[in-house]
């Protein structure tokens, strides 16, 4: 599935030019009805996100919803276009657009990794009833955290189905060079050292932040191992398999990085890969421990890459043990051979291996409980 042609994508990161948000663009998908236009509206806005609701103009039956949870991890959430395309023909498909807090006035507060779960939290209610999720990697322990508070909470209200997209939920499962270099520091390491301050030429003049600049240095170094490999990275830059490589060639995506507020950044590292706190029984929210043990309605499917290299088979797994109380008619686990990180979302392997799997189990399970 394309999109009609639309504006040229933003040039290349260039440091202090980044913006607020990276726009997606998305004027037109192409489906079984031929090309048809699509709206965008911004359903809520906080400093912090934008949550953005993607549609058809015409539609013989309203679609199911759909909620996409990008990580807050150094990428634009552009980078999940992909997957807003392919899943758009058959869905109305919300998105979590987080906002580069270099804009944000420090006045807005901080932003940490329970405000991470509380935004996840508030967009599921805001997106209405039967709804399917899409977290992909680190958005993937928010959501799926945000699901076991709501499910907690306000039995009744929780997601129809929940997928997980290469998600660190147990990180150790399966440990890859990335984790093993993440664990090999302190979390008071990860407060101090990679930190600095936004300057007075932004609206976020005084934020502490992990900056994009650090951001870039390390997916550079990542790019040039993968490239001395030939891994799947490196082959996306040189053969781009996108839904659209003229306007947003991969090589952009993966370069358009944004600050990250330094508590969620820090928070994240901590949550997520050195205190592992889901699985701990640890992680809280609003002082209320999370225990995805309270999920029974919502559907859940795992999907990983065979040769992912940043969250290896297993990782994301791992929520099916969490989760007892799901039934088994209410479960999948996909593992896409020959498929590394960047094609869960992005290019040929998103759009022939995984997609139609996941709109299928979405279809299933929308707008019904999975007893039904």
């Amino acid at each position: 599935m394309s999109p009609l042609a639309g504006p040229p994508a933003a040039p290349l990161f260039q440091g202090a030019d980044q913006p607020l948000y990276r726009p997606f663009a998305i004027t037109a998908v192409s489906c079984d009805r031929g090309t048809v236009p699509a709206t965008e509206n911004a359903l809520h806005q906080t400093p912090f996100f934008t949550l953005r609701r993607f549609d058809l103009v015409e539609r013989a039956q309203p679609a199911p919803t759909l909620l996409i949870v990008p990580p807050l991890s150094g990428h634009f959430p552009v980078v999940m276009r992909d997957v807003v395309l392919g899943l758009l023909p058959d869905f109305t498909v919300s998105v979590l657009d987080w906002s580069n807090v270099r804009h944000v006035p420090t006045s807005c507060g901080r932003f940490g990794f329970e405000d991470n779960i509380r935004a996840v939290s508030d967009a599921i209610g805001l997106c209405g009833t039967g709804l399917s999720v899409l977290a992909l990697c680190q958005g993937g322990i928010p959501a799926f955290a945000a699901v076991a508070d709501i499910a907690q909470r306000t039995p009744g209200h929780n997601p129809a189905a929940l997928a997980l997209v290469a998600a660190p939920v147990d990180p150790l499962a399966n440990p890859t060079p990335v984790v093993r270099l993440i664990r090999e520091k302190s979390r008071y390491w990860y407060d101090i050292v990679p930190i600095g301050r936004v300057g007075s030429d932004h609206d976020g003049w005084g934020r502490w932040v992990y900056p994009a600049e650090l951001q870039l240095t390390a997916l550079s170094r990542y790019l040039d191992q993968a490239k001395a490999r030939n891994t799947e990275l490196a082959r996306k830059i040189s053969d781009d398999d996108g839904a659209d490589p003229v306007h947003f060639p991969f090589g952009d995506l993966y370069t358009s990085v944004m600050d990250l507020d330094a508590r969620q950044f820090a928070e994240n590292i901590d949550r997520v890969f050195l205190s592992r706190a889901l699985l701990q029984g640890t992680l809280r929210l609003d002082g209320r421990v999370i225990d995805p043990a309270a999920i029974t309605d919502t559907a859940l499917m795992t999907i990983d890459g065979a040769l992912d290299e940043i969250a290896a088979p297993g990782q994301t797994q791992a929520a099916h043990a969490l989760t007892p109380a799901i039934p088994a008619k209410a479960r999948k686990t996909l593992v896409a051979p020959e498929c590394g990180h960047f094609g869960l979302f992005h290019g040929a392997c998103w759009r022939r291996r995984i997609l139609p799997d996941v709109r299928k189990f979405f279809l299933s399970h929308s707008g019904a409980g999975h007893g039904s």
